[in-house]
Formats: C-alpha cells, sequence, structure tokens
C-alpha cells in the first residue's frame, strides 16, 4: 500500500522560479490558499510561512539575489532550498547525475507519478516543452526538452535577416498560411504539435498528466485524454520539501 504523504509543516511557501517567471505558491496544511506571479508582497501581511521551498533553475546568481529578497520579506521562515535527487518520495530519477535533470523536471515527476497512480507521461509546455515519463512503480524513464512556441518563434526571428512581421499581423487563417506572420507562427505549432503527436503515438497508454501555459491548449488539439494541473511543480516541491524535513527530524 503506498504510503501517504503526511505534511511535515503547517505553512508553506513554495517558490518555483522559472527562466522567464517566478511563482509562488503558498500551502496551509494540503490546501494551497493562493498562488501568484512574479510578486508575493501583496499576500504577505495575510500569510507568515513556518518554511520556504526554493526551486530555480535560474544561474547561481539570479537565485541567490531573489533568494535575499525573499528571505527579507519572510525572515522568520525557515529556508530549504529543493535539488533534483537521486530518489525522492517514491520515484527514482534516471539521470546518472541526479542534480543535472532540472529541478522542475523533477518536482513535476514526483508529483505527477502521485497523481496518476499508474504509468504517466508529464508534459510542462512553457518557455520550453518539457517531457517526462514515470512508470507505475516510480521510475523515472527520462525524457525531452524542445523551445516552447515562443521560443522557436524568435529563434526564426533572431537568426534570419528578412523574416520579419508586427504583432498585429498575426491573425487567424484558414488553409495554408499567406503571410510571414502566419507562416512562422503556424509553422512553429505544426512542429509543436508533430513532437507532441509523436511521443503519444510511443505513450498512448500511459496517462498524460500537464501543466504550462501552452500544454492544454496542444494536446487539446491532438485530442488527448489528459489531466491538467496547473499547480504541478508547486505541489511536487511540497513533496518533496515535507519529505526532507521528515526526514531532518
Amino acid at each position: 500500500m503506498e504510503e501517504r504523504l503526511v505534511s511535515a509543516v503547517d505553512r508553506v511557501l513554495v517558490v518555483d522560479a522559472g527562466n522567464t517567471s517566478v511563482k509562488f505558491t503558498a500551502f496551509e496544511d494540503e490546501s494551497i490558499v493562493w498562488v501568484q506571479r512574479d510578486e508575493c508582497r501583496l499576500e504577505s501581511a495575510h500569510f507568515s510561512p513556518d518554511r520556504i521551498y526554493f526551486a530555480s533553475v535560474r544561474s547561481k546568481e539570479q537565485s541567490a539575489l531573489l533568494h535575499a529578497d525573499i528571505q527579507a520579506e519572510y525572515p522568520n521562515a525557515h529556508w530549504s532550498t529543493l535539488t533534483s535527487q537521486a530518489q525522492a518520495c517514491g520515484v527514482r530519477n534516471a539521470y546518472i547525475e541526479p542534480a543535472r535533470l532540472g529541478i522542475d523536471r523533477w518536482l513535476g515527476a514526483v508529483a505527477a507519478h502521485h497523481t496518476a497512480k499508474g504509468d504517466v507521461v508529464v508534459v510542462d509546455a512553457g518557455t520550453a516543452i518539457k517531457i517526462d515519463i514515470v512508470n507505475r512503480a516510480g521510475i523515472h524513464l527520462g525524457g525531452y526538452i524542445t523551445p516552447g512556441l515562443a521560443m522557436m518563434e524568435e529563434a526564426l526571428l533572431s537568426n534570419t535577416a528578412k523574416i520579419r512581421y508586427g504583432a498585429h499581423e498575426v491573425v487567424a487563417g484558414s488553409g495554408l498560411p499567406d503571410s510571414t506572420a502566419r507562416a512562422v507562427t503556424e509553422g512553429c505549432h505544426e512542429m509543436a504539435l508533430g513532437f507532441l503527436e509523436r511521443i503519444h503515438r510511443r505513450y498512448s497508454d500511459f496517462k498524460w498528466v500537464v501543466t504550462g501555459g501552452d500544454a492544454q491548449r496542444l494536446l487539446g488539439l491532438l485530442g488527448i485524454s489528459l489531466e491538467c494541473q496547473p499547480n504541478l511543480v508547486a505541489l511536487g516541491a511540497k513533496m518533496v520539501g515535507d519529505e526532507q524535513v521528515r526526514g531532518n527530524k
């Protein structure tokens, strides 16, 4: 029987520092009480965390600056920096060097394993599209990273001299793209869909758990049955952080 993951701390603030934004998720026991992006001060007067779980894919320098700002806001909270491990919460990391797996991918894999309770494909579609595969035994089998929609467009525009268009030119259309704007945006869209469709053919019998701004829209177009969990990384951080706190007691 699977062990129930009981909260080790009453009030926790999870800080998920991604490449383009910072997401703050406040927990009381196992319940999420608020979620905000890029600014936690608005709620600070009403929430005083016992502990902060910090997960960052940013550079050491950027992470240190963010750490200092948040700790100044909540000086009495204990701080835990989460890193990818060989094993946590019943999930085993596929990487030979576990710390090289992005912490957001690791936490998403942990949370999805407990959400799906079986073989699971984890899709996080934001700045990058990240896929991780975890079997029902909690073995992380590996995964993929590809540029997200916006990143693909930016790479194309920054590396070509004559592909240019304004935001007002990006309009919906039918049939083959008949403008540069449509050619780029719809071309990148088709590339992402093709990638996801190939993965689905290989793992169609797995449950799909998705997060990130573009995930539900892309997979919906493919007709893939899925569970959307916008707070997947935060849920994984809560599980892993609590396990570390219990182990240190």
